[in-house]
């Protein structure tokens, strides 16, 4: 008690509510940006921090983190066109519902799930940090590699009314994960001789390229009327005036919860990040909501499910930052450096000797909960407009963004010319109708999980078994086995239903 009355003593100056405010905008912004992600401006603002006092500093990039979360769900809900890699997932129900003319629906929805998620896992940081590390702990190699194979399975299933389809998207986005310098021998895979690639695919490129640009060059091509809602048009007037109830809030309440008890989970599990947290939630909530069969023609609970899921990660991603020292995902790894700068070392004596300072952080964080709640809301009415923009207008400042964004994060034009070929190449698998959004994720979590699987396999002298060892490892590698069964069983039914129905049609002929 005397560590969290000292805290709060610091949580409430005008310094750190100043940057609370700042932060929270400055994310919610810039992640409605396509290309601009709250990683890029946090990497570019933590030597910076070294002019502040270690709380102010580190608050101010972590309030960033919090508003890109939710920000970046802004461009997937009105476009199609995720701002974050986790927003994908958002973007399965969030556009349906824009389609429909409840843009403004979504994106308050987005915006309550986003906030109460998020709060959720920072309350839970607060209370219990030290007993989620210790399980957190627990993950080596063996079991993290099930966990990620689970985790593709699962993201396979829930983006697309066919799984085949989604399990080759997967395949897609593994073999381009093995471009580059292998990391155990160094030898070159896939690179062609081309320099650029050596160090693999820049994220960004892709990120932009397959989410963004092929989004935009198959609206290019359909009537603007089917697109976006004119001004004065009844649809656009429907998303100007609908909003949450309380009653839907409510409704969707268990649903947040659960989702964000899952993020939360996912966040204290180093190295699996928001957008695994994201997409489990989506899925647990179309497995056990009545409306499950709706999933991906625009049910709001589709919107509240992955949104809260992404949010509760960032907070509990700093439990075994500052328990153990190790970083959950890149924000913390970029706090972690902030930490560093200021001659402090995350982990168990941090802790112990500043646990003060952690508490008012912990405080702070949920403060900046109820700011973003505040300031979501007005930047919500603002960017429900943008869909009204001509799409002449709106297509072309998107693809400036992205090259801007494409170029600025290594300053080479070969990366500029490769978001372009992924524009292109993501551009015809929707032709073909297979989803892009596995092919990213499965880009992301590739390498971790190649990793992952050859520490196991050199710790066991080549015998696969120890995936069978491990009772944490056995349980993903049994779920992510009966989740592809039950994946073909559903396949062979609509087969032999779509096969019943020829043969009825052909009977009445």
């Amino acid at each position: 008690m005397a560590d969290i009355t000292h805290a709060l003593t610091l949580v409430f100056t005008f310094e750190n509510l100043i940057a609370v405010v700042l932060g929270v905008t400055l994310g919610i912004v810039l992640g409605s940006v396509p290309g601009i992600t709250a990683d890029m401006v946090i990497a570019l603002l933590v030597p910076f921090t070294f002019f502040f006092n270690p709380l102010t500093g580190i608050v101010a990039l972590m309030a960033i983190a919090k508003g890109g979360t939710f920000g970046g769900s802004i461009p997937a809900i009105l476009f199609n066109m995720p701002g974050t890699p986790q927003a994908t997932a958002t973007s399965l129900d969030g556009y349906p519902m824009t389609r429909k003319g409840q843009a403004h629906k979504a994106l308050e929805m987005a915006h309550y799930a986003s906030t109460t998620g998020d709060l959720l896992s920072d309350t839970i940081l607060l209370m219990v940090a030290a007993p989620l590390a210790s399980i957190a702990l627990r993950i080596g190699p063996v079991e993290y590699a099930m966990v990620v194979l689970f985790s593709l399975v699962i993201i396979a299933t829930a983006t697309g009314k066919y799984p085949i389809r989604g399990l080759l998207a997967i395949g897609i986005g593994l073999l381009l994960g093995t471009v580059g310098r292998d990391d155990f021998f160094a030898t070159e895979r896939f690179t062609f001789g081309l320099l650029s690639l050596e160090d693999g695919i820049n994220l960004v490129p892709l990120l932009l390229g397959l989410l963004v640009l092929s989004e935009a060059f198959v609206q290019l091509r359909q009537r603007e009327e089917a697109i976006v809602p004119r001004p004065g048009s009844k649809a656009s007037l429907e998303s100007d005036h609908s909003h949450v109830t309380l009653k839907e809030y409510i409704q969707n309440l268990p649903t947040i919860l659960r989702s964000g008890l899952i993020g939360t989970g996912i966040g204290a599990l180093p190295g699996i990040g928001a957008t695994v947290g994201a997409f489990l939630s989506y899925e647990v909530a179309r497995r056990t909501s009545k409306r499950g069969k709706e999933f991906g023609t625009g049910v709001i609970e589709g919107v509240a499910a992955p949104e809260a899921g992404n949010s509760a990660v960032q907070g509990a991603n700093l439990i075994p930052l500052v328990t153990l020292g190790i970083p959950g995902n890149l924000v913390a790894a970029l706090l972690l450096g902030a930490f560093m700068i200021h001659g402090m070392t995350p982990g168990p004596f941090l802790m112990r000797d500043q646990a003060h300072l952690l508490y008012a952080l912990f405080i702070t964080l949920i403060l900046a909960n109820f700011v973003m709640l505040f300031i979501g809301h007005y930047y919500i009415k603002l960017a429900a407009r943008i869909q009204q923009l001509p799409r002449r207008m709106l297509f072309p400042l998107i693809m400036m963004f992205c090259t801007i964004g494409a170029f600025a994060t290594s300053h080479s034009t070969f990366d500029v010319v490769l978001m372009f070929g992924f524009g292109l190449f993501g551009y015809l698998l929707r032709l073909a109708r297979i989803s892009v959004i596995p092919v990213v994720i499965a880009f992301f979590l590739g390498p971790l999980l190649e990793g992952a699987v050859r520490r196991s396999l050199l710790m066991s002298g080549g015998d696969l078994a120890i995936f069978t060892q491990k009772p944490i490892a056995l349980a993903f590698l049994l779920l992510t086995v009966a989740t592809v069964l039950v994946m073909v069983l559903q396949a062979v039914r609509r087969q032999v239903r779509s096969v019943r129905i020829r043969n009825d049609a052909a009977r009445r002929s």
